[in-house]
């Protein structure tokens, strides 16, 4: 017999069939803590328990033999028997072995964040939002012909760089810089691919959204994770430049060129190492207390344009 070395109780799922006068477990395992991941799980084996003319059943408990005895003890005062067992044909795998340890709690990939970008012409926003749901990814605010290939990329160079896309709803609205509702019409919208990854990650909890403060972020994302060089990248960075923002992120190749229009350019050649500039906050301005103590202190945070009011105090 196992030995159950948690006091901590967790939900299972349980998979099975009421006989009558017995109850046939196929399996029984915990459930995913995340509530999205728990809704798409229910979902599939839901569907296949009944296609098996079977059942699934859920409860608390420190282990799955305590959860399946629970629901034993439940039928068999729903079937008014004195005795209810498992069926000899069950599959008790799951249900003998030792509980595995209570994972640590993981934040909700659920929040927003906000991103600056442009295409050759114009500044934008992009406002991404990580919401419970079903997992989907919206771009809203692109031209038809662009928004299935900007979520193609988008979502194969987050993945392909070995980080987790969000199992939740995303929504990601890309707005001229100033306004709320008019769409990016100009070519060369693939510039926006790195703030559109960069800001859903942020959204979804894996990047400190105070790291996208002060930085515009122009590039292309390959299918890879590699940041490209987007079409009319010079006349992309002016953009920014006009309306007051000094620093930025652009693919290696791209640095020489950004700079001439009179910014800070700061070159990332993948989506893993624009997180690391981002997250080590190598993009804001020297003499900022919380940047020189290290990238896990408090940020609040201080941009190109100025220091934090506390950066200040301390000045």
């Amino acid at each position: 017999m196992s030995t159950e070395t948690t006091t901590e109780t967790r939900e299972f799922i349980i998979v099975g069939q009421d006989q009558g006068s017995s109850y046939l477990l196929w399996d029984v395992a915990p459930a995913p803590t995340d509530a999205t991941k728990r809704a798409m799980a229910l979902e599939e084996i839901e569907i296949d328990a009944h296609d098996a003319f079977g059942s699934v059943h859920l409860e608390h408990a420190t282990s799955a033999r305590a959860a399946v005895d629970q629901l034993l003890s439940a039928l068999r005062k729903q079937s008014g028997l004195d005795d209810y067992p498992l069926s000899p044909a069950s599959q008790l795998e799951s249900y003998q072995a030792d509980p595995d340890p209570q994972p640590a709690t993981e934040p909700e990939p659920y929040g927003k964040a906000h991103a600056l970008s442009a295409t050759r012409d114009a500044g934008y926003q992009v406002n991404a939002s990580s919401v419970p749901g079903t997992a989907t990814f919206i771009v809203d605010g692109l031209p038809v012909r662009s928004t299935t290939s900007t979520r193609d990329r988008v979502r194969a160079g987050v993945i392909n760089s070995g980080l987790d896309w969000p199992m939740s709803n995303v929504l990601v609205k890309i707005a001229p810089t100033g306004t709320d509702g008019d769409d990016a019409t100009s070519v060369g919208t693939s510039g926006l691919d790195l703030a559109i990854a960069c800001s859903v990650l942020a959204a979804a909890g894996q990047l400190p959204g105070d790291c996208l403060a002060g930085v515009a972020m122009v590039g292309e994302l390959g299918l890879d994770g590699g940041v490209r060089v987007p079409f009319g990248l010079p006349g992309t960075v002016r953009a920014i430049a006009d309306g007051g923002t000094t620093t930025v992120l652009v693919p290696n190749d791209a640095v020489d060129d950004a700079a001439t229009a009179g910014v800070r350019a700061i070159g990332v050649g993948s989506l893993d190492e624009a997180l690391a500039v981002l997250a080590g906050h190598w993009h804001h301005p020297q003499g900022c207390a919380h940047c020189e103590s290290g990238p896990m202190a408090p940020h609040q945070p201080c941009t190109p344009a100025g220091l934090c009011p506390a950066c200040s105090a301390s000045a």
